[in-house]
């Protein structure tokens, strides 16, 4: 069996992609010019929208592997990066506004997707297993 084997899991694994590529155009569009003129706007879906691609990943990281290590894919990264962000902006407290703010995103996507794996596993049949828990 490969990893990724069902249609929706494919959607799942494609959407993260591609949405995480969108976001990364959005990043890298909204610093290319100096001084800095974000548009509102521009500022919402800076810090915002990266809680989809979060969602997408978490969801098919629900659907394809155990539980065990599934909680700590999109905690480490975030860390990794914002302990180094608040080690070179020597830990100031508008550092720690600023990780606050790119952190709380993606993580309510992680939650978000917990919820509706949560909410789908019930509504399953009774006596069926998760493909997971086979």
């Amino acid at each position: 069996m490969g990893l990724i084997e069902r249609r929706s899991d494919r959607y799942l694994l494609t959407l993260c992609i591609v949405l995480f590529a969108v976001y990364t155009a959005i990043f890298a569009s909204a610093f290319a010019d100096l001084p800095l003129n974000i548009p509102p706007w521009h500022q919402a879906l800076l810090l915002f929208s990266h809680f989809v691609p979060m969602f997408f990943l978490e969801l098919f990281l629900c659907r394809t592997v155990k539980l065990g290590w599934r909680v700590i894919v999109p905690l480490v990264p975030l860390m990794l990066v914002g302990f180094w962000f608040l080690s070179s902006a020597e830990w100031h407290a508008m550092a720690w506004v600023l990780f606050s703010l790119w952190c709380v995103p993606p993580l309510l996507g992680c939650l978000v997707a917990w919820a509706v794996w949560a909410i789908c596993g019930r509504r399953a049949a009774p006596g069926t297993k998760r493909r997971n828990e086979l």
